[in-house]
This record gives C-alpha cells, structure tokens and sequence, in this order.
C-alpha cells in the first residue's frame, strides 16, 4: 500500500518539475547569434564612449563628470530637440577640457567607433 501513494508521490512532483527544468534551459545567459546583450537598451554615443579610451587626467575626469551630471539633470523631462542642444553643448563642454592630443586622439577613436558599429538605420 505504501509503495503505489509513494509512486503517485513521485509522480506528482516529477510532473512539477518538468516545467521548471525545461524554463531554466530556456533563458539564455547572454547574447545570442548577434542579438544585444543586457545593456541594449542604453544606447552610449560613440562619442561618450570613444572618451573613455583617452588617458584622461584625475582633475579632467572630475571636470567631465562634473558638466555630465548637469547635462543629466537639464535632459530630465526634457523633449527630444532639447537634449539634442544639450548634448551637442556637453561635447563642445568636453572638448574644451582636452588636450589638442587628446581630441586628435578622440576623433580618431570616434571614426573607428562608427566604421565597427553596425548599420542599424
């Protein structure tokens, strides 16, 4: 008597499982086949991230950091022409702080940025 309630037991709670197991073998880790990873949304201008490649000085990248925290504060709530001026302002900002080397460098970096990305539009 015991043996059949301990196999319908069994039973029951293998059914269960299945739909778990077969969920967790679903979920990729990361990107797939070209898709976007987990930051896809967060769409980093190839000027921001061209910047991060120069070798910037501690008193340059507290300046930076500094003018990116107001650019973030202005673009809140802001319409899509407005954050366009902003960040056209932010990067003229930027530029400022650099080096004559350093935008060399920056422009450089920005052109193999474009030249790698994909076409997406």
């Amino acid at each position: 008597m015991r043996f059949p309630r301990l196999l319908t037991v069994a039973a029951i709670a293998a059914v269960l499982a299945v739909p778990f197991a077969a969920q967790a073998q679903t979920a990729p880790s990361g990107p797939v086949n070209g898709a976007p990873g987990a930051h896809a949304g967060h769409h980093r201008s190839p000027f921001m991230h061209a910047l991060r490649s120069l070798n910037l000085s501690p008193d340059q990248k507290a300046q930076i950091k500094s003018i990116s925290t107001q650019s973030r504060e202005a673009n809140k709530n802001a319409d899509p022409s407005t954050r366009k001026a902003n960040r056209a302002k932010l990067e003229q900002q930027i530029n400022g702080i650099l080096t004559p080397q350093q935008r060399t460098a920056l422009s450089a970096e920005i052109a193999r940025e474009k030249a790698a990305a994909p076409a997406s539009k």
